[in-house]
């Protein structure tokens, strides 16, 4: 039957014909924007990439191209903030509470940026209210209790800090006493810094409780019994720390050496040297140690051997070097202490100093928190 089949042949022509002609009007229209092509998506892979300056450029045009971009807008305050200007963070933040249309999970953003503005900005009595204020819509969410934690950390509250730290952990289903016992290790340190030592007592001895022979603990709390003329209680500490960890006797070293010469106790910091020595016998800090007490007892001859050693397992140690001239220089050996001076001199870009992990920043002394980015456990 020639008529159906002339009719299915004219349809089939028809719709071939629509599909071309559609195919060429699409190939004349202007390419739509990739969701990537956005300021917005910009900003945010700059941010993934850790590309702040980018960033911020991006999202200025973000909020510009689309003015109801609240989170362009919660955004940008918190990379301002980040990159120290927190007055103008807080101003966009505050803006931002009044502005009608927002998801409850918006609103929430920009109030967990102002408590951060405010701690940023010094104000911590604002920042532990807004924290508070924020902790009481969502008992169960965990950001809440760390900004709160945060807030009280600024405010200068440790003991709040350390509840706000330990609900945090039981709302995450955790048992750890050993976090915990870091935790109000580093309060006792700060508090060292800010020389509140009976405050900072408390928190190194709660945290000895939580973790027997916690490093932080014995030796902070070694250096407060000594500062309080308790200097046996001091040494029990010190050489506890370097009992129970080896690897970290170095930090004791000084100081056993320190309070046994005030003691007159020349041969008892002898043998704590050697067990300390036969515990790690391949630190050259100790080795070290050990010279500089041969060299108070005027035995050169082992002092020099000990840094010669010391010297074989870290070529790099200045201190082994800086005490070798000494021991040279004592036994009128005037060429070789030069000698070891000018190889001192070439090592002066080395230095003994703890570094920050992730800021980089430089210290005198170990503390199991950056003091300048609250790095955890930050030094190599």
């Amino acid at each position: 039957m020639p008529g159906p089949v002339l009719f299915l042949l004219a349809g089939g022509i028809l719709a071939l014909i629509g599909w071309a002609a559609w195919t060429i009007s699409r190939a004349h229209e202007p390419p739509r924007a990739r969701p990537e092509d956005t300021a917005y998506q910009r900003a945010l892979n700059a941010l993934l990439a850790g590309e702040q300056e980018q960033a911020l450029v991006e999202l200025a045009d973000a909020v510009r191209e689309d003015s109801d971009n609240v989170d362009a807008y919660i955004h940008l305050g918190n990379v301002l903030r980040e990159r120290g200007e927190p007055e103008r963070a807080l101003s966009m933040h505050r803006e931002l509470t009044v502005r009608a249309g927002q998801t409850a999970t918006q609103q929430r953003a920009v109030r967990e940026g102002l408590v951060l503005d405010l701690i940023a900005l010094g104000r911590p009595a604002e920042a532990v209210a807004e924290a508070r204020s924020l902790r009481e819509l969502d008992r169960r969410n965990g950001t809440s209790l760390h900004l709160l934690e945060k807030a009280y950390e600024a405010a200068g509250e440790w003991e709040r800090a350390y509840e706000a730290r330990a609900d945090r952990y039981r709302l995450g289903g955790e048992r750890d006493p050993e976090a915990l016992a870091l935790y109000r290790a580093a309060i006792g340190e700060t508090l060292v810094r800010a020389d509140k030592l009976d405050e900072a007592k408390h928190h190194f001895k709660e945290a000895l409780r939580l973790r027997r022979n916690l490093p932080a603990a014995l030796l902070r709390l070694g250096d407060i019994y000594y500062r309080n003329g308790r200097t046996e209680r001091a040494l029990v500490l010190w050489r506890g720390l370097a009992d129970t960890h080896p690897d970290l006797a170095h930090l004791v070293l000084g100081r056993l050496e320190v309070a046994y010469f005030e003691k007159g106790q020349m041969s008892e910091m002898g043998r704590a040297y050697e067990e300390i020595l036969s515990k790690n016998p391949r630190d050259a800090r100790t080795l070290v140690a050990l010279a500089r007490m041969h060299v108070k007892k005027g035995d050169l001859s082992e002092a020099q051997r000990m840094l010669n050693e010391a010297l074989e397992v870290d070529p790099q140690s200045l201190a082994a070097r800086l005490e070798l001239s000494n021991v040279h220089r004592r036994r009128g050996e005037l060429a070789r202490a030069l000698d070891e001076m000018e190889a001192l001199l070439r090592g002066m870009g080395e230095s003994d100093a703890f570094v920050c992990h992730r800021c980089r920043a430089p210290s005198d002394e170990y503390w199991i928190r950056c003091p300048s980015c609250s790095a955890w456990t930050p030094y190599v």
